[in-house]
């Protein structure tokens, strides 16, 4: 799960990652949760698709979390999501994030997913106002 921006983690064209810059974190999968990333680890979940990762469980709700800027007005920021399994779309829908208000007004209601979506955010508005 993202904690931090890692801007230090090289990739050729950050803003294409699925999240839209490379992050540190810690991985969520049962048992793991105090686990150390390693660098490979890390390319792995910042490149959104870690299913050549030994701790991602069988059983999960999906493969990967894909994000895009549906909206952007001066009031509210629309995030259109695709949650993927076996690179289908699962779930899709949008979120939104009031600039009046700097809150979630139609949050993701899957903490993980939400994070991400936070993440994303972050790094919109970085490449938006550097």
């Amino acid at each position: 799960m993202p904690t931090e921006r890692a801007d230090d983690i090289a990739f050729p064209h950050p803003a294409r990652l699925p999240l839209g810059s490379s992050w540190r974190g810690g991985c969520t999968a049962p048992g793991h949760q105090q686990a150390t990333l390693s660098s490979t680890e890390l390319e792995s979940c910042n490149l959104g698709y870690a299913k050549s990762c030994s701790r991602l469980p069988q059983d999960r709700a999906c493969d990967a979390v894909r994000f895009c800027v549906a909206t952007d007005s001066a009031l509210i920021i629309s995030l259109q999501f695709v949650l993927e399994t076996a690179y289908l779309p699962t779930e899709h829908g949008f979120l939104e994030y009031s600039q009046s208000l700097k809150t979630w007004t139609a949050p993701h209601s899957d903490h993980r997913v939400q994070r991400m979506a936070e993440c994303f955010l972050q790094s919109y508005f970085d490449r938006k106002c550097p």
